[in-house]
């Protein structure tokens, strides 16, 4: 049987701003970031607001140890000025959005876990 996948959290929460291109609109979506988790989720309606295509489906595992399949595609994010494309899934309206940590990469990013602020960061070659 599989263990709930729930992690306790005792350092704060980083919430961002990120401002999402879509092919039919823009949007600006504060969430929060989660170090732990793959892929920036966004909602249904927003995804389908900015027309976000889904290109193929994905399975993800949520947190209480269940595996879910989720519509996914890419589109341009930004943060703190730095532009570029990011794969997004999409959840239900009910779920909260999360920045996953593919898009902190992508963008240049990182969590602080002392002052809890995004921070720029460099690639990784080796």
């Amino acid at each position: 049987m599989l263990e709930p996948l729930i992690r306790e959290n005792d350092m704060g929460k980083t919430m961002i701003t990120i401002k999402l291109y879509g092919p039919s609109g823009t949007a600006e979506l504060e969430s929060l970031v989660d170090t732990g988790v793959t892929f920036t989720k966004i909602s249904r309606s927003l995804a389908s607001k900015i027309g976000l295509k889904p290109k193929r489906n994905i399975l993800t595992q949520v947190a209480t140890g269940e595996f879910v399949s989720r519509s996914a595609g890419t589109l341009e994010g930004e943060l703190e000025g730095v532009k570029d494309l990011i794969p997004v899934v999409i959840g239900e309206d009910h779920e909260p959005a999360v920045i996953g940590y593919t898009t902190l990469e992508i963008l240049g990013f990182k969590v602080n876990p002392i002052t809890e602020k995004l921070e720029s960061t460099h690639a990784v070659e080796y």
